[in-house]
C-alpha cells in the first residue's frame, strides 16, 4: 500500500498548515526582536509622516511610543503605509520580511507534498480556529512572533488547544514544524500544554521539509497508528467529561447528609469503630465516585474500543528511559501523601498500611528504645487490621519488615516474591523487598515514643488492596488478593550499528542519531520469566534507516549483501524496532541473530546480529555469521548513574562487566588485516 493510499484509508484526507507567515499583516508580537529598529524608525519621523501614521491611527497621537510599538493597531497601520514613508520602514521590517519568505517557502514545501499525496491543503495564520473544526491534520508552527522566545510559544499553544478544544474526542492528528534549535526540547511541552495524544503529534524541522521522505516517515506513522490514536483520544475526552459529571453527582449526593445525619453516623457507627468522620467521609467519596465513574456509559464503550487496540503496530517512543509507567504503578499501589494528614482512627497514630521508616533525632536528644532494628534502609508495615487499631484496641501492633531499594532494571520483576514494585519516597522511584520471615510486633507506647521523638517516620501509605495482598501473604500464604498487575519498565541504554566490510570486519556506521539512546522495556513473558525488548527513538529509527540506505554494496562483504539489500527493500528492520525487538539470547559472549519478518521465502531468514556488552574482536566475522551480517546490533550498558545492563535485568543480583571495546570506524577497519580462522570457525581476537 502506498502512502498516500494509506493516507485515504485512515481518513486523513485535507490539511491545514497553520504559520504566522501567512498572516498579511504583522502583529506586535512579530515585530518584538526590531526594538533598535523601532527607536530608530521614531526618531527619523518626519511631520509628514506622523501626520499620516495618526490618520491612519488616530490613537498613536496620545500614546507614548513605547505603549505603541506593542500595539497591534499601530503596527499595522505603519506596517500599511509602507509606501509612503520615504523608506524610513525598510530596516524596521527587513528582518521580519526576510523570516517571512523563508517561512513561506517552507509553507509551500510543506503544501506541495501533501498535495502530492492527494491530500487537499489550506494554509491559515493566527485565525485558524474554525479552519481547524475539520482538518484532518494540522501543521502548525512552534512560534507565533518574531521573538521565538516563550511568549510566541505560549500563543503557538494557546491558539491550538482552544481550536481543537471542541473536537476533543476526535481530533486532528498534529505535526509540530520549526526552523529553531528548540524544537525537540519543547516538543513535550507543546504536546502536554495543548492536550494531544502522543501517538497522533510528530515533529518535524522546516529544513527536513526540503527532503520529502523525512515528512512521509511522519506521515505514514501518523496514519499507521491513526485508528488507535482516535480511540484513545475518545477514552481520554470521555473520562475528562465523565469524571466530571461523576463528581457533580458525587457531591450532590454528598450534600443531601445533613449535619445531623453526620452526628447520627458518628454516636450509631464511627463512635463505635473509633473512626473519626473526617476520614470516613473521604472514604466514602473516594468509594461513591468510583461508583459513579464505573456508571458513565461514554467512559465504558470508549474503554470498550480500546479493547480492540492491537500492540503489532504502535509508534516508537520520543524518550529513551521514560519512567512513566512506573509512575503510575507507583500511584497505583500507594496512596497520596497528603492523605496521610487524615488519621485512620480516633487517636490512633498508624493505621493499616502506613510504612514506618527510621527518621532523625534532633541532635543532643535521647532516642527512646524501638525494639525493631532497623537499618538506614529498613521499613516497616503495619498489618493490624483496622478493626483492630480503633482507640488502640490491639495491645500490640503487628509489622512486615522489608528493605528499601533504588529501583532499576534488574529490580523490575514479575516473581511471586514478596515486594512493593514501585513507590516514591523523598522524590525518588524506589523498591521494597519484603522478608516475609521477619514479623515483628511493637506496643502502642513503643511506637508513640518513637514517633514523637522523630527516630520513626510515617513515609507512606499503601492502597488497601496492596497492603491486603502482603497481609495474606503473611498469615495465609493465599497469594495475591487485589493488586493491579504491574506495568512493564523502561530503562536506557546505548546502540552502535555496524556493517561487514568488504573483508567481514564490523565497521562502525555513523548514525549521529543513536546518541539520543534507546530504551529496554523489560516485562514477563507466559510463564513469569523476564522479557526484554529493545526500541530505539524515533529519531534513532530515523537515522538508522537513512545510514544503511547510505550504505553502498559494494564496500559490503559480497556474502552479506543480500541480507543488506532485504533490510534496505522490506523494512523489516524498522517495523521491529518500532515494536520492540526481543531480546532473548542475546549477551555478551558472541551475536544472536536477528530474524526477519518477511525473508524467510526470500532465503533471508536471519537478516542481522545482534549482542549487548560484546567486545567484537576487529578482525572478520566467522562464516556462519558473515552470511546473515546486514546489520549488526551493539548493546551496550547506559553510561548514566544507576544504570544497568542486561545482566542485572535478568539475573538476580548484580553483575560486573567490562566495557565494550572500542570499534574501529569504517575506514579503520578497511586498514586492519583480517584474521579468518582456516576452518572457518569464530575469528578470535589477536
Amino acid at each position: 500500500m502506498t502512502l498516500a493510499e494509506l493516507l485515504a484509508e485512515r481518513g486523513v484526507r485535507n490539511a491545514l498548515i497553520v504559520d504566522d507567515a501567512c498572516d498579511p499583516v504583522p502583529t506586535a508580537a512579530d515585530m518584538r526582536s526590531a526594538a533598535g529598529e523601532w527607536v530608530n524608525f521614531n526618531d527619523d519621523l518626519e511631520d509628514n509622516h506622523r501626520a499620516l501614521i495618526n490618520a491612519a491611527y488616530p490613537p498613536a497621537a496620545e500614546k507614548r511610543f513605547d505603549e505603541l510599538i506593542g500595539d497591534d493597531l499601530y503596527v499595522a497601520a505603519v506596517w500599511s503605509l509602507r509606501d509612503q514613508l520615504d523608506g524610513l520602514d525598510e530596516p524596521l521590517f527587513d528582518i521580519y520580511l526576510r523570516n517571512q519568505a523563508a517561512d513561506e517557502r517552507y509553507v509551500g514545501m510543506a503544501q506541495e507534498r501533501l498535495e502530492a499525496l492527494g491530500i487537499t491543503c489550506e494554509t491559515k495564520g493566527r485565525a485558524f480556529a474554525n479552519n481547524a473544526l475539520t482538518a484532518d491534520l494540522v501543521m502548525i508552527d512552534l512560534y507565533f512572533g518574531g521573538g521565538q522566545d516563550d511568549a510566541a510559544l505560549g500563543e503557538s499553544k494557546k491558539l491550538l488547544a482552544k481550536a481543537i478544544k471542541p473536537r476533543a474526542a476526535e481530533p486532528p492528528l498534529v505535526i509540530l514544524m520549526s526552523r529553531s534549535e528548540r524544537l525537540e526540547a519543547k516538543r513535550d511541552e507543546f504536546r502536554d500544554d495543548v492536550g494531544l495524544v502522543d501517538s497522533g503529534f510528530r515533529i518535524i524541522r522546516k529544513s527536513d521539509l526540503e527532503a520529502g521522505d523525512v515528512l512521509d516517515r511522519q506521515l505514514e506513522r501518523l496514519a499507521a497508528n491513526a485508528i488507535d490514536t482516535r480511540r484513545l483520544a475518545r477514552f481520554l475526552s470521555a473520562l475528562e467529561k465523565g469524571v466530571a459529571d461523576a463528581a457533580s453527582r458525587t457531591i450532590g449526593l454528598m450534600r443531601k447528609l445533613k449535619l445531623s445525619d453526620i452526628g447520627q453516623i458518628q454516636q450509631l457507627l464511627l463512635d463505635v469503630e473509633g473512626e473519626p468522620p473526617g476520614s470516613y467521609l473521604v472514604d466514602v467519596f473516594d468509594r461513591v465516585l468510583q461508583n459513579e465513574i464505573e456508571g458513565q456509559d461514554d467512559i465504558i464503550d470508549a474503554a470498550v474500543e480500546l479493547n480492540g487496540f492491537s500492540a503489532a503496530q504502535h509508534p516508537p517512543p520520543y524518550v529513551a528511559g521514560s519512567s512513566d509507567l512506573q509512575e503510575l504503578v507507583a500511584r497505583l499501589l500507594t496512596q497520596n501523601d497528603r492523605r496521610l494528614k487524615l488519621p485512620g482512627s480516633v487517636d490512633g497514630i498508624v493505621t493499616f498500611g502506613d510504612l514506618l521508616q527510621p527518621g532523625s533525632v534532633a541532635h543532643g536528644v535521647a532516642a527512646p528504645t524501638f525494639p525493631v532494628d532497623l537499618p538506614p534502609d529498613g521499613i516497616m508495615l503495619v498489618l493490624t487490621p483496622v478493626c483492630d487499631l480503633q482507640r488502640s484496641g490491639a495491645p500490640r501492633i503487628l509489622l512486615l519488615v522489608g528493605k528499601v531499594k533504588k529501583l532499576t532494571a534488574k529490580d523490575w520483576s514479575y516473581g511471586n516474591d514478596a515486594r512493593t514494585p514501585a513507590l516514591r519516597i523523598n522524590d525518588a522511584l524506589h523498591w521494597i523487598k519484603w522478608n516475609l520471615k521477619h514479623v515483628d510486633t511493637v506496643s502502642w507506647k513503643q511506637l508513640e515514643d518513637a514517633l514523637g521523638a522523630g527516630s520513626i517516620k510515617i513515609a507512606a501509605r499503601l492502597r488497601e488492596g496492596h497492603a491486603l495482598e502482603l497481609q495474606q501473604r503473611v498469615l495465609s500464604g493465599l497469594g495475591r488478593v487485589g493488586l493491579v498487575a504491574a506495568m512493564p519498565a523502561t530503562f536506557p541504554v546505548e546502540v552502535a550499528a555496524y556493517v561487514a566490510d568488504v573483508n567481514g570486519v564490523p565497521s562502525r556506521l555513523n548514525v549521529p542519531a543513536l546518541a539520543d539512546g534507546a530504551v529496554c522495556f523489560i516485562g514477563r513473558d507466559e510463564d513469569g520469566n523476564p522479557n526484554l525488548r529493545l526500541v530505539l527513538t524515533e529519531g534513532g529509527c530515523d537515522g538508522l534507516d537513512q545510514a544503511i540506505t547510505a550504505v553502498d554494496p559494494a564496500q559490503v562483504a559480497p556474502t552479506a549483501r543480500t541480507a543488506l539489500a532485504h533490510i534496505k527493500a522490506s523494512g523489516d528492520l524498522s517495523r521491529m524496532l518500532t515494536a520492540g525487538l526481543d531480546l532473548k539470547g542475546v549477551g555478551s559472549e558472541t551475536w544472536t541473530l536477528i530474524p526477519s519478518e518477511t525473508g524467510a521465502d526470500k532465503g533471508v531468514p536471519k537478516m542481522g546480529l545482534i549482542a549487548w556488552n560484546y567486545s567484537v574482536p576487529p578482525v572478520a566475522l566467522s562464516g556462519k555469521h558473515l552470511g546473515k551480517a546486514g546489520i549488526m546490533l551493539l548493546i551496550k550498558d547506559a553510561v548514566a548513574d544507576g544504570a544497568v545492563g542486561l545482566d542485572q535485568a535478568i539475573r538476580t543480583g548484580v553483575l560486573t562487566a567490562e566495557p565494550p571495546a572500542g570499534m574501529p570506524t569504517v575506514d579503520a577497519a578497511r586498514e586492519t588485516t583480517a584474521v579468518q580462522a582456516a576452518d572457518g570457525g569464530e575469528a578470535t581476537s589477536p
